[in-house]
């Protein structure tokens, strides 16, 4: 079966899945399939002089995500790797990673020899994790050992601009997003709800309050929108961008700012306390889980959320096998009024810093840990990372892969982003992301991404900066307190406790606790990025 003109991101919800998040996942592209960064060029082997894969010695590396929990399953792709690159990885499992945890690992002493991880957020930045021992600057080794990520990086200049710090320390293995790639979440509704009620899809914030209004009084749900606080106004620009804010750091201008001061955003908070108070939001949406959200939705109890491409595919198969009529689609992110662009939406850098993979600077394996990372970067590892392994998950057809059955049509009525997630890695992984076209099962899915995609984000979009050591210590104990701050006002104001004018108090306070010179830090901080 050929490959669906499908957005590559699917993948990305599901090993998000397989992570231990349930349903916290994303990823995707927009109606174009090009890839911005292309497949590696050159030898699909990327051979030097003087090493091909697969690597001799009988060498095992410890490998841990910072996210996983439980113990790792091991998978084909695993074992496909192994066999190609030569090296096993013995995959170290747990709970996901607290700050606590992570600075007891380090403490110990005891890193595995490579490390997935939010290095941009180690206290102090990248270049004191390498400074203080625990991660190697790679600089070096990428000249001696990583041939294939060398070549990548210069022929994506902007690549290299992003994941290097100031210094112009190499401090891990990237994972990088398509351009198709980096937006992947944003609005879902019960179209049939609409359809029924003969509504359209709500584009303004004042639609959305119609809407949600016959949610609750003519289809009687008992939380017409729900959803977890990371969506309120930070992880996407939720409801806020409608506002012309949203939540943490952004770019206006060539100027730094936080949204979190912004007037906007205490006129956003008023809404939503209104649209509590009415009713028309989950009154659990302080504390229920993803599950929980699902569980809403697919019930009948609500009938919009926002969250990743991935849930509407999930909602309408799991209405479908219910024998029940739904219809879940994607929304656009509301806008101030009818025929405006929203400014905010949900998007990433290309390098947003996750899925990092350092090496420990203990290892008795550099090269090896090098080669094995390297391997992503060649054009056979971006083939198997992306399409799987020929013969099993695609066939080549006139040059061009194409799916085989058993991801388009699997027997066992696997969805094609779910058995790729054993076959593949696609994405939250060392690696340079293509588009990989998967097949989808609903229409809907597919649309989500072009409706999403349609805001201002781009404009203000703060780079990967890197504060400098002393600056990133600052930073971190100022935001420390500040972000917590933040957060118990939002949740006191939504949810009545407080009225929205004490957002003011809310303001001075964070003056008063330095987010000036947080802002300045960041300021700084761009302004050197944009001089790299």
């Amino acid at each position: 079966m050929l490959i669906n003109n499908w957005r590559e991101g699917r993948a990305r919800h599901s090993a998000v899945f397989l992570l231990g998040i349930v349903l916290l996942a994303g990823g995707c592209e927009g109606s174009n399939n090009e890839s911005a960064l292309k497949t590696p060029s050159g030898n699909p082997s990327a051979e030097s002089a003087d090493f091909s894969y697969p690597m001799a010695g009988d060498i095992t590396l410890t490998f841990m995500n910072e996210q996983l929990g439980g113990t790792p399953e091991r998978l084909p792709i695993d074992d496909e790797y192994e066999l190609r690159t030569g090296i096993r990885i013995r995959q170290l499992g747990g709970t996901p990673m607290t700050d606590q945890k992570f600075s007891l690992l380090l403490a110990s002493g005891e890193l595995p020899d490579i490390f997935l991880n939010t290095w941009l957020q180690f206290p102090g930045g990248p270049d004191k994790a390498v400074e203080q021992g625990y991660i190697l600057k790679l600089n070096g080794l990428i000249d001696q050992y990583a041939p294939n990520l060398k070549r990548t990086l210069a022929e994506h200049p902007e690549i290299d601009k992003m994941i290097k710090t100031d210094a112009g320390t190499y401090y891990a293995f990237p994972f990088i997003r398509s351009e198709n790639g980096r937006v992947y979440g944003g609005p879902i509704i019960r179209q049939d709800w609409l359809d029924e009620l003969g509504l359209g899809i709500p584009e303004t914030i004042d639609e959305w309050h119609t809407v949600l209004t016959a949610f609750k009084e003519q289809k009687l749900a008992a939380a017409p929108l729900t959803l977890r606080t990371l969506f309120l106004g930070e992880r996407t620009g939720g409801f806020a961008g409608a506002f012309g804010v949203m939540g943490n750091f952004y770019v206006n201008d060539g100027k730094v700012v936080y949204g979190y001061l912004e007037p906007e955003y205490k006129e956003y908070l008023k809404t939503m306390a209104q649209w509590y108070k009415e009713g028309l939001i989950d009154k659990d949406f302080a504390s229920i889980d993803a599950a929980t959200v699902d569980k809403k939705m697919t019930s009948g109890e609500s009938g919009a959320t926002i969250g990743w491409q991935f849930y509407i595919e999930s909602y309408n198969s799991a209405a479908q096998a219910a024998g029940e009529h739904a219809d879940f689609a994607a929304a656009p992110y509301p806008a101030a009024a009818k025929g405006e662009t929203p400014e905010f939406g949900q998007l990433d850098n290309a390098y947003a810093g996750t899925y990092s993979a350092a090496i420990s600077a203990n290892t008795k394996h550099v090269e090896a840990a090098m080669r094995w990372l390297d391997y992503a970067f060649t054009e056979e590892g971006s083939m198997l990372n992306t399409f799987g392994i020929e013969g099993t998950t695609y066939t080549l057809v006139g040059g061009e892969p194409v799916y085989t059955d058993f991801v388009a049509n699997n027997p066992d009525g696997i969805s094609s982003d779910k058995v790729m997630l054993k076959y593949s890695h696609s994405t939250n992984f060392p690696m340079i992301q293509q588009d990989n076209h998967l097949p989808v099962k609903y229409a809907q899915t597919t649309a989500a991404l072009d409706i999403w995609k349609n805001t201002n984000h781009e404009r203000h979009l703060l780079p990967p900066v890197t504060p400098t050591g002393e600056e990133s210590d600052e930073l971190g104990s100022i935001m420390n307190d500040i972000n917590t701050l933040v957060k118990e006002a939002e949740l006191r104001i939504i949810l009545g406790t407080e009225p929205a004018d004490n957002y003011d108090k809310y303001v001075q306070q964070m003056r008063d606790m330095g987010i000036e010179r947080a802002l300045d830090i960041q300021q700084a901080a761009y302004e050197r990025y944009l001089e790299r």
